[in-house]
């Protein structure tokens, strides 16, 4: 078809023409140009267009049929429409001035000029690149028979196309696409994996209408032919980097970036369609120039046209072309963000690397052979030599590493919209309503952080606003955050010889002579206010770790909770229930640990696997609690509830809510502990916890101290691809506390696991 001659039709003939065959009277028609048809514009109101006569009646149908399709599912995008003829046919036969059988169609016109020869500023560019997704968006759900057409303009065929003319551009740019050949062929055999659908082929600067530097419409569906998406968006960036502009206000890579945001601002790509694309816009640059000097030879009349393009396609062929893929392909990932995502460097030197810039000794690595992890997927996460380890630890991951739903919801928010909380945004207010409809009616208030060291920070100053006191009391071994006064709070920090005036202590609940009821409780918290006072400081906050889990996992009975609440309030302080580790369900069928407890704190603070990942935390109190404090503050935290974050929380609430893994959690758990439980040997004891967090003490052998022997299990379970940690005070309890996707398997393998490495030690 590129080859045969275009039809022949003068104006006047035209306006015959449409009068007979559609009744239309025309007071004026003029010409426009085209590469293989001929296009006739009718009074400004419509095209008559006649195809090339070797153009297939399929293919014309297939142009027609995607126009309509556009104007039914995105109305937002322009597109010529198809006059019918009185007796409602949408394509005429007609014969043109040499007398050759065409088929002709009128179609109505789209506001605006070409942007082809206008300057193209970064604006047009995003425009253009935005208008590429929308219109492949909008085909995908569009299927045609004829779409399976064979066409030289197809990106590619680009390496047989230059093969086919070998000889068809001389000098420099011909030996430059005769070395790219084997990289045009890889282009299009990756292409295969991709996604693919119909496309329009060519949403270039010939065939974009604007108005005012808007963009206004798009024409020409000559080109159209299934093929990856990433096809598409080559053949739109490479018209927008040879534009034939007589000013260029912006280089080739200023073009590249605003394109590329344009583009995924309505359609993200895959790094797989990214590492391509450099590659594919190489190959329409190749196709441009070849067909270009095969045509100009045998249509000498409309040689302006053909070769309007082969001086910009030279110049930006010699700036990317002599790039090799490699480096191009790199380029092209840290302009569309797909540069970072999975990117593996070797273990050893990225350890010195890291000790080097981040702290060395002040942020130690897990584990005695750090872990590159690349990788999660459910209970599982990756490393960088591709061996797979189950997670038995992680409790950000609350729902899951990279849950698709997640990660969906927080993508399409950022791609959307990302700020601070500073402004209304509904999914924020959704959250707040969601979380407090979850705890008993006298919590009203919610105050988003960004994580639980914040959210414990935020709490303890309103317990100092609110109570006037200026004293803490604590779990013995408890931990609470990593902020100057969180770490002054958590005695799991506290360097040896260290313990803050204003911090006092009380005895997690280990079963005891005199029992763990309420009395038992109230008296611990009786005796760490003496010990306040005495130091001239009064009761501002009682803070627990509702499972206890820094002193080696103790499941409190209800009375001794309502015991630590009590014991609070009568001593002029509020009960803070810090459930950044043990809550989101972690502890079974309750969302809430404090709530399986019959007890309703003043302040309850979430962090860790509220987001499932993205950075999210929260305090839920009282709204006279939250008032104290704001007679004399504001409180604002740049990154709490952004929409990002809020969209995260709401989906691990819908995943946790409207799914059976509650009960999963229930029936895992307490397979999990029978199994752990019966195993058979001397150096595992106690087994303790409630759904999926778990505590087991070990026994060290004689003369091995306790830490190093906990040290050297946990290590010998990573060498078996289990990771798990220690808790409690002398670091000789396991920690068990995975994500809560758990099955019976995974906590089979753990089980078999630790007594293969425990055996050892016998």
């Amino acid at each position: 078809m590129l080859d045969a001659a275009a039809p022949r039709l003068t104006p006047e003939r035209a306006v015959r023409l449409v009068a007979q065959r559609w009744g239309l009277s025309v007071r004026e028609a003029r010409a426009l140009p085209s590469e293989r048809d001929v296009n006739v514009m009718l009074d400004d109101r419509y095209v008559l267009k006649v195809s090339n006569p070797a153009e297939q009646p399929a293919i014309i149908e297939m142009e027609t049929v995607a126009a309509d399709h556009l104007a039914a599912v995105a109305p937002e995008i322009p597109v010529p429409r198809t006059l019918p003829a009185p007796d409602g046919a949408l394509v005429v036969t007609v014969l043109d001035d040499t007398g050759r059988e065409c088929r002709a169609r009128v179609i109505t016109t789209v506001p605006g000029a070409p942007l082809e020869g206008s300057v193209i500023t970064a604006q047009l560019a995003e425009q253009l690149g935005a208008l590429t997704a929308r219109t492949s968006l909008a085909l995908q759900g569009l299927f045609h028979p004829a779409a399976g057409r064979v066409i030289d303009w197809d990106v590619r065929r680009a390496a047989d196309v230059v093969r086919a003319t070998p000889d068809a551009i001389s000098g420099a740019p011909g030996r430059l696409l005769h070395d790219l050949l084997p990289r045009l062929d890889a282009a299009a055999a990756a292409t295969r994996r991709l996604p693919a659908g119909l496309q329009h082929a060519d949403v270039t600067l010939t065939n974009v209408l604007a108005v005012d530097a808007e963009i206004s419409g798009l024409i020409d569906f000559g080109d159209m032919h299934h093929t990856a998406a990433v096809c598409d968006l080559a053949v739109a960036l490479t018209s927008v980097l040879r534009n034939s502009a007589d000013e260029q206000p912006l280089g080739v890579w200023e073009l590249i970036d605003v394109v590329l945001r344009g583009y995924q601002q309505h359609r993200l790509l895959t790094a797989d369609e990214v590492a391509v694309l450099g590659d594919l816009v190489l190959a329409r640059l190749a196709i441009t120039l070849v067909i270009s000097a095969r045509r100009r030879a045998t249509h000498i009349d409309n040689t302006a046209y053909i070769t309007q393009h082969d001086a910009a396609s030279i110049r930006v062929l010699g700036e990317i072309g002599v790039l090799d893929h490699a480096d191009l392909s790199e380029r092209l990932a840290r302009l569309a963000g797909t540069a970072h995502a999975g990117t593996v460097s070797p273990t050893t030197s990225l350890g010195h690397r890291r000790a080097a810039v981040m702290g060395g000794g002040l942020s130690p690595l897990f584990y005695r052979a750090p872990l590159e992890i690349i990788r999660g997927e459910g209970p599982w996460l990756y490393a960088a030599d591709g061996r797979r380890y189950l997670d038995a630890y992680n409790n950000v991951a609350v729902v899951g590493h990279a849950h698709p739903a997640v990660t969906r919801a927080v993508s399409q928010q950022l791609g959307t919209l990302n700020t601070h909380s500073r402004y209304l945004h509904p999914a924020a207010v959704e959250l707040a309503e969601r979380l407090l409809a979850t705890v008993p009616d006298e919590l009203d208030t919610c105050l988003f952080t960004t994580s639980g060291t914040e959210a414990n920070d935020l709490a303890w100053r309103l317990a100092t606003a609110y109570t006037g006191g200026t004293g803490a009391v604590v779990a013995e071994h408890a931990y609470h955050g990593s902020s100057k006064w969180l770490a002054d709070l958590s005695p799991n920090e506290w360097p040896r010889g260290y313990r803050p005036p204003h911090v006092a202590t009380f005895a997690a609940p280990r079963p005891t002579l005199e029992g763990l009821g309420h009395d038992v409780a109230v008296a611990r918290i009786d005796a760490a206010c003496a010990a306040l006072a005495d130091r001239g400081d009064r009761l501002a906050l009682v803070l627990a770790d509702t499972a206890f889990t820094s002193e080696g996992v103790w499941d409190a009975p209800a009375d001794f909770l309502a015991g630590l609440v009590d014991g609070a309030h009568r001593n002029g302080g509020l009960y803070l229930a810090d459930e950044v580790q043990c809550g989101y369900h972690r502890t079974g069928e309750h969302l809430w640990r404090f709530t399986a407890g019959g007890i309703v704190p003043d302040i309850f603070t979430l962090g860790k696997p509220m987001g499932a990942g993205y950075p999210v935390g929260a305090v839920l109190t009282r709204r006279e609690i939250a008032d104290a404090l704001a007679q004399d503050y504001e409180y604002f935290s740049t990154f709490a509830a952004t929409p990002a974050a809020a969209v995260a929380g709401l989906t691990v609430l819908d995943l946790l809510q409207h799914t059976s893994l509650p009960q999963q959690i229930v029936d895992v758990g307490n397979h999990l502990r029978a199994e752990l439980a019966a195993l058979d040997s001397s150096r595992l004891g106690a087994v303790r916890g409630r759904g999926l967090i778990v505590g087991v003490d070990l026994s060290a052998p004689e003369g091995v101290q306790a830490r190093a022997f906990g040290t050297d299990l946990v290590n010998g379970l990573v060498r078996r691809g289990v990771l798990a940690g220690l808790t409690g005070p002398g670091g000789d309890v396991l920690k068990v506390r995975p994500p809560l996707v758990w099955r019976r398997e995974h906590a089979d393998l753990f089980v078999q696991t630790l007594s293969e490495v425990i055996h050892e030690h016998e």
